[in-house]
Order: structure tokens, then C-alpha cells, then sequence
């Protein structure tokens, strides 16, 4: 074997190799998942073995749009929303009415992304990255 081959060889040996993690594993993050009220659906479910005892966990979630409704309207004051709602009586105040509600829901997303993240990582302390995505 010449210099070259050796190197090449050392050189591919010194890259990690990645494996999906044991089927079991990847169920039961999933079963997780599918128990938060959040999550209407999982898709796309990757769990890559990272070496070290370490696991990258990735997936795309269909989130559902009326718990995460119910969830900003149990932080509102449904009084003053009422209220709010019975000023309207133009389509220009409908419309910003629905802006303004509805920037603050597809906000409220990303704040239960983080906390079903550290859900996982906290229960499944070998998922280092956990990657949710919404669909």
C-alpha cells in the first residue's frame, strides 16, 4: 500500500459514522410527542445515532390550530377581548383586529417549539438536538 492509499484510508476512517437510532428509541420520543396537545400529527421522524451516546432528533409536526387558539385565548382577558370585538364595525377594524390576533398566535408557536424541545431533552437526556419543525 503507498503513502496516498494509507492516507485516504486513515482519513475516511477518522470520519464519524452516523446510524439511525434503534427503532424502539425513535417510538417512544415519537409516542412523546404524540401526547403533547399541541401536536395534531408527526412527519418526516429522523433519529441519527451521533456517536458518544448522542442523538440528534428531527421532525416535522402538524400543530393544531385550535389548542393553540384555546392557549392564547386562556392567556387573554376575554372581557376585553369583547369588548374589543364590539368596536368593530368596519372592515379596516376587523381586519386589524385579526392582524393583532393573529401575529400574537403565530408567535405563541414558537414558545411551545422551545418547551416541547426541553420536553425531550429533559426526559431523553442522549437527544442533544432536537429539531421540530411545523409543517
Amino acid at each position: 500500500m503507498d503513502g496516498a492509499n494509507h492516507k485516504g484510508i486513515g482519513t475516511v476512517l477518522a470520519v464519524p459514522l452516523k446510524w439511525s437510532i434503534p427503532e424502539e428509541n425513535l417510538e417512544r420520543i415519537n409516542q412523546e410527542l404524540e401526547k403533547d396537545v399541541m401536536i395534531r400529527a408527526i412527519h418526516d421522524v429522523k433519529g441519527i445515532d451521533m456517536g458518544n451516546k448522542l442523538v440528534r432528533y428531527k421532525a416535522e409536526l402538524d400543530f393544531d390550530g385550535r389548542e393553540l387558539t384555546r392557549a392564547y385565548l386562556d392567556k387573554q382577558e376575554l372581557n376585553e377581548l369583547l369588548e374589543e370585538i364590539k368596536k368593530i364595525d368596519n372592515i379596516d377594524k376587523l381586519e386589524e383586529f385579526m392582524l393583532k390576533h393573529g401575529e400574537n398566535i403565530v408567535d405563541m408557536v414558537g414558545g411551545e417549539i422551545d418547551r416541547i424541545e426541553m420536553k425531550i431533552r429533559k426526559k431523553y437526556p442522549e437527544v442533544r438536538h432536537c429539531d421540530l419543525e411545523i409543517l
